[in-house]
């Protein structure tokens, strides 16, 4: 609708009625100057009159001064796609302003909490386990967990390395096996994966295939090797290959930049055991949609991602959506199709082994070694190439005193029935704050242990390590104590003893200071079923261990975050 002032303008007959007989001196110029005047502040009460009663739909053209906002947290790859989704809300008498909060990576987390978002919108729902649990709307809770975009992975490379690849299957588990055995000068190339979904689930996809295949503890020790042939890139850097050798593992969304560019000769894979993707995730906060009005701007929002403009702008970021349509992009066709299925989301506890590999601080523990090796115990590997278990145990925990980054906690323990009655266990190194001098003295100390005669003691051992770690809890680390034992006594069998042991942890555990026991079986796994099973109420983890790479798995695998079953 459009609105008119009339504005007249006076003739000379009608300068003369107004100004009468006596005003005869005054020029026409004046007159007519005065009447300009007149008319002119018309225009502006006419024009302030519809301001006023029409200024809720001139802000709302401009999307400001609308009745709702919504304060949304997503990433810099899902951002266009969230302004284009924003502008379909920005008109009308209810309209809703969108404010965006690009951020990204482990720090997201913390601006959905400080921002108090309504939502956030991560380019992978695996952060959520970076976020407290109470924050974020329950699963299907207002959409939560809606998957708005996908973005799979392909692996990037030179024609030789990628006949390399094929030639081991053309898989991530076969890329892994190259790269932790003999990469010959292979590297991978990553972003860093703290910072962004595309680094922390390219550096995640290697250890996922192990895990599945092979398990956890494999996991770990594939992700270590990994890690040290690994060229890590910041954020703001793509995982592209500069040379020959080197893998990059890029997620879909990043290439479509450079397919259409003149290039070193590129050969794009797509690995058939699995599908490495992004899932950009809709998830609502839970003080949202409490309020009815910001859940009912949240519900229109999601609904406006169906919309066919925001469908368009999907495909201009390169993204795919729910449909898993590749986007019609030039370049596209030189991209392999994407069949394999696609790898689960990383639980946390595999989030927590990418994070610990990449960044020392995140092995931060509070941690007590307890080591219970009698002088009849086996070789765990063929003759040739024998290697006692208290070796392999000396060089594990060597390893770990060097894993673990200064300010950790740190102390071993060992189980022996001369040792200090009635405990039959002693103090190699109590535990104190990590740092040289500590390492050292730690060094020294696994070297003067000695396997001793079958003897009771070692859950009198657990049972006090534990009381030890809970009662010098370190809020900011993970807190847990590792037995290994080859178990010549027989406690594991005995159910009276493992009845007892499980009473007494049960005791001691407190929710508010969190232990986690591990305990590894040597040389065979008898017991250990009944033995899990009676520890499953304090949340402890029973395993086994036959070889050189099984242990060393574990002592990388519990500066990861602790064993977990």
């Amino acid at each position: 609708m459009q609105y008119f002032a009339a504005v007249t303008f006076p003739t000379d007959e009608t300068i003369g009625l107004f100004m009468g007989r006596h005003q005869a001196g005054v020029t026409k110029l004046r007159v007519f100057r005065a009447a300009i005047l007149v008319s002119v502040l018309s225009l502006v009460i006419v024009a302030g009159w519809y301001a006023t009663s029409h200024r809720g739909q001139l802000a709302n053209a401009n999307g400001d001064g609308c009745p709702t906002t919504l304060k949304v947290v997503t990433a810099s790859s899902f951002a266009p796609v969230l302004a284009t989704a924003a502008r379909t809300l920005r008109a009308g008498t209810n309209c809703v302003q969108v404010d965006t909060k690009i951020s990204e990576g482990r720090s997201a987390a913390a601006q959905v909490a400080e921002l108090g978002a309504d939502a956030w919108i991560p380019d992978d729902t695996a952060w959520t386990a970076t976020i407290a649990a109470e924050t974020l709307a329950p699963k299907g809770n207002g959409g939560s967990g809606r998957v708005l975009a996908t973005s799979p992975f392909y692996l990037v490379t030179d024609p030789a390395t990628a006949g390399r690849i094929k030639a081991a299957g053309g898989t991530w588990l076969g890329l892994s096996d190259l790269l932790t055995t003999k990469p010959d000068g292979m590297q991978l190339v990553v972003r860093d994966p703290s910072t962004s979904g595309d680094g922390m689930i390219a550096a995640g996809a290697v250890g996922e295939a192990v895990w599945n295949a092979k398990g956890m503890d494999a996991s770990s020790l594939a992700l270590a090797d990994t890690e040290k042939v690994t060229r890590t890139v910041m954020h703001d850097l793509a995982a592209t290959p500069e040379k020959d050798k080197e893998v990059g593992v890029i997620p879909e969304y990043t290439l479509f930049s450079t397919l259409g560019v003149a290039g070193p000769d590129r050969v794009y894979l797509s690995p058939s055991d699995n599908t490495a993707e992004l899932r950009f995730t809709w998830l609502p906060t839970v003080g949202a949609l409490a309020d009815p009005r910001q859940a009912s701007a949240l519900e229109r929002l999601l609904a406006a991602f169906d919309a066919p403009d925001v469908k368009k702008a999907l495909v201009a970021a390169g993204l795919r959506g729910p449909d898993n349509v590749r986007p019609a992009l030039p370049g596209a066709d030189r991209l392999p199709p994407v069949t394999a299925k696609p790898f689960d989301v990383l639980q946390p506890h595999h989030l927590q082994h990418i994070f610990a590999t990449w960044d020392p601080e995140d092995r931060r523990s509070n941690l007590l070694i307890v080591v219970d090796i009698s002088s009849s115990s086996s070789p765990p590997s063929p003759p040739k190439k024998a290697t006692s278990p208290l070796e392999l145990l000396r060089t594990g925990s060597r390893q770990v005193a060097n894993l673990l980054p200064d300010g950790s906690r740190l102390g071993l323990w060992e189980v022996g029935p001369t040792f200090d009655p009635p405990h039959a266990y002693r103090q190699l190194v109590p535990t104190a704050r990590l740092d040289d001098n500590l390492r050292i003295k730690t060094n020294q100390a696994v070297n003067s242990m000695a396997s001793h005669k079958a003897g009771p003691g070692l859950f009198d051992a657990t049972v006090d390590a534990y009381r030890t770690v809970r009662d010098d809890f370190q809020p900011e680390m993970v807190n847990q104590v590792l037995v290994f034992t080859d178990d010549q006594n027989h406690d594991v069998t005995n159910a009276v003893l493992v009845s007892s042991l499980a009473k007494r942890l049960s005791g001691l555990q407190d929710g508010s200071r969190p232990v986690h026991l591990s305990i590894v079986l040597l040389g065979n796994d008898a017991g250990a079923a009944s033995l899990q099973q009676a520890l499953n109420p304090i949340q402890g983890y029973v395993g086994s261990a036959s070889g050189a790479d099984d242990i060393e798995a574990d002592f990388i695998h519990v500066v990861a975050g602790g064993l977990h079953g």
